[in-house]
């Protein structure tokens, strides 16, 4: 066996939150691993390294040096880990060298603090999304929670309030959403939303669902027509409807009003233009 004929092992990259056990799990797959940061990776010693003992780089989300974490992953043969709180903000170029695992659904930091403290509250996080405001806004009981909330997020009005006005009465948001919203502090309009709603809903959220996009413009493109105003006048001409059927498809034929197209029967003669004796031959 030659010296350059030995196994080269794939990098794994481990994802989770904080408290989710990313750590734990990457020093489960090495033996006592040289354990660096991502924004202070330092490719001194990688050459003269033993495979065995392994590397675990931290926190990979965060200001990444990747130049010097991709000559790691180039040329350390042996087992390599990396940890990020998700996917989305490791480089593109890491991500792809790697093998990609979760870290679990488990919460270890905060079953560690209910067990010392068992009647403790849990810790919400301040920074949510708009789908998680909407949630906490319908169930939530306590309305100053609710307006905290909202004025740390600072959510679009014009988006919660399209969302919510799936699932309340519309009379409740007509004062925030007529009078108020951008007229009055932004503070004051949050705090308004908070507290026009009880948050004793106990039914199933309902969000809104996006529409189809229009394929007239695809179309348009298709037949190599500027917009839909032409199209429409073009189409007015029996010779252009002609050509346009032959063009397009049955489902773009629907959409543009001009039925649908002839399929042959399997019992329609075809005739092939054979020409003359030459041709044939």
């Amino acid at each position: 066996m030659g010296l350059t004929n030995y196994e080269t092992k794939r990098p794994i990259l481990i994802t989770g939150k904080p408290g989710f056990g990313k750590t734990t799990k990457a020093l489960s797959m090495l033996d006592e691993p040289l354990i660096m940061f991502a924004n202070e990776v330092d490719t001194t010693d990688i050459q003269s390294m033993p495979r065995r003992r392994g590397i675990l780089i931290e926190d990979v989300h965060h200001k990444p040096r990747k130049e010097d974490i991709l000559y790691i992953i180039r040329n350390f043969r042996g087992q390599i880990v990396l940890t990020s709180i998700n996917e989305k903000s490791v480089p593109k170029e890491i991500k792809a060298m790697c093998q990609i695992k979760r870290a679990g659904r488990t919460n270890y930091l905060r079953d560690s603090v209910m067990d010392i403290a068992p009647n403790s509250v849990h810790p919400q996080p301040a920074e949510m999304d708009t789908f998680s405001l909407v949630m906490d806004y319908l169930k939530n009981r306590n309305r100053d929670e609710v307006a905290d909330r909202l004025k740390y997020n600072k959510p679009s009005d014009t988006q919660i309030l399209s969302w919510l006005s799936e699932n309340m009465h519309p009379n409740r948001l007509l004062f925030v959403d007529g009078v108020v919203k951008r007229r009055w502090s932004s503070n004051y309009f949050y705090e308004l939303l908070a507290y026009a709603f009880e948050g004793n809903m106990a039914g199933r959220v309902q969000f809104p669902k996006r529409n189809a996009y229009s394929k007239v413009p695809y179309i348009c493109r298709k037949l190599g027509v500027r917009d839909e105003r032409v199209l429409k006048q073009l189409l007015k001409d029996e010779d252009f409807k002609k050509w346009a059927t032959k063009k397009l498809n049955n489902s773009e034929c629907r959409i543009i009003g001009i039925g649908e197209k002839r399929r042959r029967k399997k019992t329609d003669p075809v005739v092939y233009d054979v020409g003359s004796l030459d041709q044939f031959m």
